[in-house]
């Protein structure tokens, strides 16, 4: 990967990071989750900018193929905290499975009704 590619990657990635950390300071302010302000604003920004940076698109794209790993810390947590949930251990997991995919189920949906008839851009995974 050329020198170009790592820095443009590196910078996309610290704009992400950016845009939580605009979040979290705006939600001091509104009284939403700061992940979620952080993604209105990053969409708000590439609404105005008006298509979304080839870099940007590439780490996305890498963070969201390897989204089961951010699923992992608070599933370990749970196991850690196993005696002080006692019973209600297994609820617990419960509500993550289930708040996961209607989460999806919503997500795809919603991606469906309002990118019906756009025209499909990214990449397609070719199971290397």
């Amino acid at each position: 990967m050329p020198k170009r590619h790592i820095i443009e990657s590196v910078l996309a990635f610290i704009t992400l990071i950016l845009f939580l950390l605009l979040g979290n300071r705006l939600s001091h302010y509104i009284a939403l989750p700061a992940s979620l302000l952080g993604l209105l604003l990053l969409f708000f920004g590439l609404l105005l900018l008006g298509r979304v940076p080839t870099a940007l698109e590439k780490v996305s794209q890498f963070l969201l193929r390897h989204l089961s790993f951010f699923f992992i810390p608070p599933l370990i947590a749970a196991w850690f905290y196993a005696e002080q949930l006692g019973s209600k251990l297994w609820l617990f997991l419960l509500a993550i499975i289930a708040s996961t995919f209607i989460s999806l189920c919503i997500t795809s949906w919603l991606g469906q009704r309002l990118f019906k008839g756009t025209k499909n851009t990214a990449p397609q995974d070719d199971h290397r």
